[in-house]
Protein backbone atom coordinates (compact mmCIF):
# COMPACT_ATOMS: atom_id res chain seq x y z
CA UNK A 1 0.00 0.00 0.00
CA UNK A 2 1.27 3.42 -0.37
CA UNK A 3 2.53 4.99 2.51
CA UNK A 4 1.10 8.28 2.53
CA UNK A 5 -2.65 6.93 1.89
CA UNK A 6 -2.09 4.36 4.59
CA UNK A 7 -4.37 5.24 7.46
CA UNK A 8 -2.28 3.28 9.66
CA UNK A 9 -0.48 5.78 11.86
CA UNK A 10 0.27 4.04 15.16
CA UNK A 11 0.48 6.52 18.18
CA UNK A 12 -0.82 6.59 21.88
CA UNK A 13 -4.03 8.72 22.02
CA UNK A 14 -4.40 9.51 18.48
CA UNK A 15 -7.88 8.98 16.99
CA UNK A 16 -7.64 7.28 13.30
CA UNK A 17 -9.36 8.50 10.82
CA UNK A 18 -11.03 5.22 10.01
CA UNK A 19 -12.19 2.28 12.09
CA UNK A 20 -12.23 -0.20 9.12
CA UNK A 21 -13.49 -3.66 9.84
CA UNK A 22 -14.89 -3.12 13.34
CA UNK A 23 -18.55 -2.87 12.41
CA UNK A 24 -19.44 -5.73 14.09
CA UNK A 25 -17.71 -5.04 17.22
CA UNK A 26 -18.59 -1.37 17.97
CA UNK A 27 -22.62 -2.63 17.17
CA UNK A 28 -21.59 -5.23 20.09
CA UNK A 29 -20.42 -2.38 22.16
CA UNK A 30 -23.20 0.09 21.67
CA UNK A 31 -26.19 -2.07 22.26
CA UNK A 32 -23.84 -3.20 26.03
CA UNK A 33 -24.34 1.18 26.80
CA UNK A 34 -27.65 1.36 25.72
CA UNK A 35 -28.37 -1.22 27.53
CA UNK A 36 -26.89 -0.45 30.87
CA UNK A 37 -27.97 3.20 30.40
CA UNK A 38 -31.44 1.80 30.48
CA UNK A 39 -30.46 0.05 33.91
CA UNK A 40 -30.24 -3.45 32.59
CA UNK A 41 -27.93 -6.40 33.39
CA UNK A 42 -25.31 -7.01 30.91
CA UNK A 43 -22.11 -8.78 30.20
CA UNK A 44 -18.94 -7.94 30.29
CA UNK A 45 -16.74 -7.30 26.77
CA UNK A 46 -13.32 -8.01 26.61
CA UNK A 47 -11.57 -6.37 24.25
CA UNK A 48 -8.00 -8.00 23.12
CA UNK A 49 -5.46 -7.58 20.62
CA UNK A 50 -1.73 -7.36 19.61
CA UNK A 51 -0.52 -4.08 20.58
CA UNK A 52 -1.06 -1.27 18.05
CA UNK A 53 -4.19 -2.44 16.48
CA UNK A 54 -6.63 -0.09 18.08
CA UNK A 55 -8.14 -1.34 21.50
CA UNK A 56 -8.68 2.21 22.75
CA UNK A 57 -9.43 4.23 20.14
Amino acid sequence: MDPVRNPYAPGAGQRPPELAGRDSELDQFDVVLRRVAGGRPERSLVLSGLRGVGKTV
